[in-house]
């Protein structure tokens, strides 16, 4: 069942990150080189990377909050792209049927991770991909994490043995976002505020994200706020 709290939770960090279209399209960049169609995005919330994915090939957005997936039938329902489904991954046929699987922020709110990556596993064809981005080191859980549903926050060696032990080989993963690391620690950890407060966001997102994008293309960080992981299905098992 729902959480009507953790439902209010995310929809006013949705809605304070919907402007933030440099922090969107940092996290596709990297998720780009690693997506085929057809695309399986898991968590699709209200549709943020929707549109993005769809230019990749065939979307099949699956999304367990109702509010949130009648706002993805009514920004992406009319495109012929996009099939929104209401539910969770067990709702989706258990054949190998999808090029690639991405997860934005969606694999901390799974109860049992390692079995969604093996539930996702069996659903994409040889060769497809997984794309997770997740909230990074259990540091910087907060009242906030838990106000959002959160059941933890990863380090990136566990994350890549979680990955890997599902089937998957991983091909790429780093932390992301040092600056924010920082940010996050100060403002949600220690002050106990809410770091994704709309103006805040969009002054990061303006002044911040450019600059902090190009120096981590050039440069691997050994920590950040979030982590960036691609893997692909064996082609043969």
């Amino acid at each position: 069942m729902a959480d009507p709290s953790v439902d209010a939770a995310l929809t006013a960090t949705l809605d304070s990150l919907d402007g933030a279209h440099n922090y969107r399209d940092w996290i596709f960049g990297l998720a780009h080189p690693f997506l085929d169609a057809p695309v399986l995005e898991v968590g699709a919330g209200t549709g943020t990377f929707t549109g993005l994915l769809a230019a990749v090939g065939p979307v099949t957005a699956v999304e367990p909050t109702p509010s949130f997936a009648a706002a993805l039938r009514s920004t992406h329902g009319p495109d012929p792209r996009v099939t929104v489904l209401e539910g969770l991954i067990a709702d989706v046929p258990a054949t190998p049927t999808f090029g690639s699987a991405v997860l934005t922020n969606v694999l901390e709110h799974i109860d049992d991770d390692v079995g969604a990556l093996r539930d996702l596993h069996d659903r994409l064809l040889p060769g497809g991909s997984l794309v997770l981005w997740v909230p990074a080191f259990p540091l910087l859980h907060s009242r906030l994490d838990d106000e959002l549903g959160h059941h933890r926050r990863y380090r990136l060696a566990p994350l890549r043995e979680l990955v890997a032990g599902a089937g998957f080989t991983v091909v790429d993963a780093r932390y992301v976002n040092v600056v924010g690391w920082f940010a996050w620690l100060i403002t949600a950890r220690i002050l106990g505020r809410v770091p994704t407060a709309p103006a805040a966001v969009s002054v990061y997102d303006r002044y911040v994200v450019p600059t902090l994008r190009r120096f981590e293309t050039a440069v691997r960080v050994p920590f950040g706020q979030s982590v960036f992981l691609a893997a692909r299905k064996p082609l043969a098992v």
